[in-house]
């Protein structure tokens, strides 16, 4: 099979792949790839190491300089994307204090953490996610029923 076809394949399935999976990534490297094909099938003599490079240039500036407007236009707001966590029960492991970052753990992992209550969050208490920001996860204690 020759070259153009190969690179070829490869686009057309990884674009099919971000459609279905709409991570506005994938896409991008079957871009990368659509045009090195093309490149071939139009004639343009590369080697392997031009091919590849030609992929890698294609794609990179793609997922640079065009996928955050794409997520901007059609990704989920960051107000969606945090609505899953929020209400959300952790566990502290380490005391947040009120001005100080501590680390919870949540979904079998540790985060960063802190909190904008006054009182101390001691580690091993239960807590409840109240908001995101950037990797910091804002917590209040859990009351107790």
């Amino acid at each position: 099979m020759s070259a153009d076809i190969m690179w070829g394949a490869a686009g057309i399935l990884l674009i099919i792949g971000d459609v279905v999976f709409g991570t506005f990534f994938v896409m991008f490297l079957g871009a990368g790839a659509l045009i090195t094909a093309t490149l071939l099938w139009t004639g343009v003599s590369l080697d392997n190491a031009a091919q590849w490079l030609t992929f890698s240039a294609v794609s990179a500036l793609g997922v640079l300089l065009l996928r955050p407007k794409l997520m901007q236009c059609f990704g989920p707001s960051s107000e969606e994307r945090f609505e899953e966590h929020k209400g959300q029960t952790v566990v502290v492991v380490e005391d947040v204090l009120p001005g100080k970052t501590g680390k919870i753990k949540y979904r079998g992992a540790e985060w960063q953490s802190a909190t904008t209550e006054a009182d101390i969050i001691s580690a091993g208490e239960n807590a409840v996610i109240t908001h995101l920001d950037g990797i910091v996860v804002y917590i209040r204690k859990k009351q107790q029923s």
